[in-house]
């Protein structure tokens, strides 16, 4: 029997990241987000002082190991974000309270992972199950972009959320790449579907920030279902294709900006890294800016190093470029409720805003 392996949830790309993870000939254990009794389990484990994600984190892997999960594996960070740490910190933790799960890091420390050299898969089902979650990928990213749009024009609120589950469960299911790119080739008929309102004009929000809040809708309470709710248009400025298509140099079947790129757009504001993507959020911001966004949603867990020491820069750019910036921040005790009315506060501004814009052009 295949042992078993929990992966860390990237929202709904852990569906393309389990499909990678039974090519290394490993069980994936996986959600694509965190529950509540995980994150219950979390809290009451991790030390008080550490960021969201992290107990997150140590809240599905102390799950996994309850469900008998060998192993675990968890990812890296580069720079001054203090995830390079948290393995380590994990490991230690679930040690320390007689967990028997192992945590593998995603780092080379020779020729190859340690957690290829400890399953040794075997290159050829490896490969496959690859090209199976790189298609999952680019099919999620459709998925997620189609539901944006849809969702801020839909007639009926709640039609575009539901045909995305229906959507991603049906992914789930699929086991290879024809049927991946039959299933992605599908999905514009699909969403075509849902009846909107063309007329509509709704606001554009770029989402930007600490990974995990954007893409685990249980840490950041639904955030992209409540403004989509509310007739927005969000985009979320983390797409796994794109940072795979960055990071090894394929295409993934669009075009975005690498990191030396958004590197120099924020130079004149941040000349260096930080950690995270602290610095691309800057980028984005300036990009969404001149681009005629509406607004920016900045989201980090409370006590984020990186995320937390760009926010004056943010708000220079704010101000400099006259885009809005509403700054969230997420710890256990953020409630759905609580961020529902700070969203709906910041709507109704944006509102009033875009109509004295209006008046002043007609005027």
């Amino acid at each position: 029997m295949k042992e078993r392996l929990a992966i860390p949830n990237l929202g709904n790309y852990t569906i393309a990241l389990a499909a990678m993870v039974d090519g290394m000939g490993a069980q994936p254990w996986w959600s694509t987000y965190t529950d509540d009794h995980a994150m219950a389990l979390g809290i009451a484990a991790a030390p008080e002082s550490v960021c969201l994600p992290f107990k997150a984190h140590l809240g599905h892997f102390i799950a996994a190991d309850d469900a008998g999960v060998e192993n675990a594996m968890m990812v890296n960070s580069v720079g001054a974000c203090r995830l390079n740490y948290y393995r380590g910190m994990l490991e230690d933790i679930l040690k320390d309270m007689g967990r028997k799960i192992r945590v593998f890091g995603l780092g080379f420390d020779g020729l190859k992972p340690p957690i290829f050299r400890y399953l040794d898969p075997p290159i050829i089902p490896l490969l496959r199950c690859v090209a199976v979650g790189l298609e999952k990928v680019k099919a999620i990213d459709t998925i997620e972009t189609q539901t944006a749009y849809t969702r801020a024009r839909e007639i009926n609120t709640g039609e575009t959320s539901l045909l995305m589950e229906c959507c991603l469960r049906e992914l789930t299911q699929i086991k290879t790449k024809k049927d991946v790119r039959l299933f992605h080739q599908d999905l514009s008929r699909r969403f075509a579907s849902v009846a909107i309102d063309k007329s509509r004009s709704p606001l554009r929000i770029a989402l930007i920030g600490e990974v995990s809040l954007l893409r685990d809708r249980q840490l950041n309470q639904n955030l992209e279902q409540i403004l989509g709710h509310q007739g927005v248009e969000t985009k979320n400025f983390f797409l796994l294709g794109g940072e795979i298509g960055n990071t090894f140099g394929i295409s993934m079947g669009y075009k975005k900006q690498t990191a030396k790129q958004l590197a120099l757009i924020a130079k004149p504001y941040l000349g260096c890294e930080v950690g995270g993507h602290a610095r691309d959020s800057v980028a984005h911001t300036i990009n969404c800016a001149k681009a005629g966004f509406d607004a920016m949603v900045h989201v980090c867990p409370a006590g984020c190093m990186p995320e937390v020491s760009i926010r004056p820069i943010l708000q220079r750019v704010s101000q400099d470029l006259d885009i809005p910036i509403l700054e969230m921040s997420f710890d256990e005790h953020t409630c759905s409720l609580g961020v529902a009315t700070r969203v709906e506060a910041f709507l109704d501004i944006l509102k009033s805003r875009r109509q004295r814009t209006k008046i002043r052009r007609f005027a």
